[in-house]
């Protein structure tokens, strides 16, 4: 693991993880995306809230954090843990007749993407995004909120300094 490919130097710690979820209606989602599966720590948090009906689509791009997370979540109720880009999520949900999703839940380091990658993610994910969804992304810069300001309609911004690196969490809602 790097911080180049995991973007952090700890996993999220548990104050972070409910920051993250506190806005999400357990009981109402039935497709959340997880952009970033790491080592599983908001994964289990989310597949202990979710009903078993809602699915959850988990991307991880590092083997190591893969295979990890599959062996640790392995038989999960609407788990589908996707060893690939999260760039890619949306040929993903276009083959599973997915249309809407309700929560994006987000830990790409995006300050480590130049402005097009980023704009390109944002442009798959806004089709995506139920009227009442929301996309959280957490981050430890700034750099990058003038970016997700000119693309989103709303965004709530919390800080979660009990994690290290602090962390800053960005819930985003849709452009109508």
């Amino acid at each position: 693991m790097s911080f180049k490919t995991s973007g952090t130097i700890k996993p999220s710690s548990k104050y972070l993880i409910r920051a993250c979820l506190k806005d999400i209606d357990f009981e109402k989602a039935t497709n959340i995306i997880e952009f970033g599966t790491g080592d599983g720590c908001i994964t289990s948090e989310i597949l202990s809230r979710k009903r078993k009906s809602t699915n959850l689509y988990s991307f991880e791009l590092n083997e190591k954090f893969f295979n990890h997370c599959r062996d640790r979540f392995n038989n999960e109720d609407g788990l589908h843990l996707i060893h690939g880009s999260a760039f890619e999520f949306d040929q993903i949900l276009k083959t599973q007749g997915i249309k809407k999703v309700d929560y994006f839940i987000s830990s790409l380091p995006l300050s480590l993407f130049d402005k097009s990658t980023i704009n390109s993610i944002i442009d798959k994910v806004l089709p995506y995004m139920d009227n009442d969804g929301i996309f959280i992304q957490y981050m430890y810069s700034f750099n990058k909120y003038n970016l997700m300001k000119n693309r989103f309609n709303k965004i709530a911004i919390t800080m979660t300094l009990l994690n290290l690196p602090p962390a800053i969490i960005f819930k985003c809602t849709k452009c109508s």
